[in-house]
């Protein structure tokens, strides 16, 4: 498959964040900054993505919301449907600006109404990279989860499913773990690099250091990678935005099966290829 374009040395990079109403999108803005605060040549954009579906679901007489803090059951109709969607969208764009403003990269901000894996599929190819959360069940009261430590190191997971994207896919996951590869362990599917000492020497040629782990997944396919993926119990998986990945089924399991949020890499500069 041909590989994108790099971009020019003079040109912005274009980074997509992808948000909707799957959750905050904050668990996801936070692994951002390392990234942002070592180039200002960024253009940010905030998508923020509306389900037609969900919107259509809350006008059918029959659909009720679950409280998960009182467990008690009442109507939800079209109208509170786009109250929330309404405040979950300025919420998304407050902290997209105040993350903007902080690393001191241009910002824009829009939303979009359709199916989620097709807005996600034309935000993908608009973006050298572009980042989104899994989904989660819609609902108005939310259950607050135990904040992590903030001093806790993340888990990177890059996972190699075509071999001249996964570079790009490589530089990306140094940048965003800020260089320190005994938090990033790669994954490499076994039909991409089937030997595995080419294997090896192929990822340690695009990384400043040994990452702390070099894992083959047997399972063809981008199942193994999510399945091993999730077993690392990863902060972000990051992937190569190949033909693969790119398919609506894909994207629909990297939304659906994966507890993390995600990095679909395009082109990223000074990836070597």
């Amino acid at each position: 498959m041909p590989m994108p374009e790099k971009l020019p040395d003079s040109g912005p990079r274009s980074i997509a964040v992808f948000l909707g109403t799957s959750g905050s999108g904050q668990a996801l803005l936070n692994i951002l900054g390392p990234l942002l605060d070592k180039d200002t040549r960024i253009d940010l954009q905030g998508v923020f993505a509306i389900d037609d579906d969900l919107r259509h679901a809350a006008d059918l007489p029959f659909v009720k919301e679950l409280c998960r803090l009182t467990y008690s059951v009442r109507e939800f109709h079209g109208a509170e449907y786009e109250r929330t969607i309404a405040l979950k969208t300025r919420t998304a764009r407050k902290a997209l600006e105040q993350l903007a403003r902080r690393t001191g990269v241009a910002f824009t901000f829009h939303d979009v109404r359709g199916a989620t894996v097709s807005l996600l599929q034309k935000t993908v190819l608009s973006a050298d990279m572009t980042f989104f959360e899994p989904l989660r069940l819609f609902v108005t009261h939310q259950v607050s989860t135990p904040a992590r430590p903030r001093l806790r190191r993340r888990r990177f997971v890059v996972a190699i499913d075509d071999r001249e994207i996964g570079a790009h896919a490589l530089e990306a996951v140094t940048r965003l773990s800020n260089g320190r590869m005994q938090d990033v362990t790669v994954l490499i599917s076994a039909r991409t690099l089937a030997d595995v000492d080419s294997g090896q020497e192929f990822v340690r040629s695009h990384l400043p250091a040994d990452p702390a782990d070099i894992i083959f997944v047997p399972q063809d396919g981008l199942y193994g990678l999510i399945d091993v993926a999730r077993a690392k119990r990863a902060d972000m998986l990051v992937l190569g935005a190949s033909e693969e990945t790119l398919k609506s089924e894909s994207l629909r399991s990297l939304l659906e099966r994966l507890p993390c949020p995600v990095c679909l890499v395009r082109s990223w500069l000074g990836a070597e290829t």
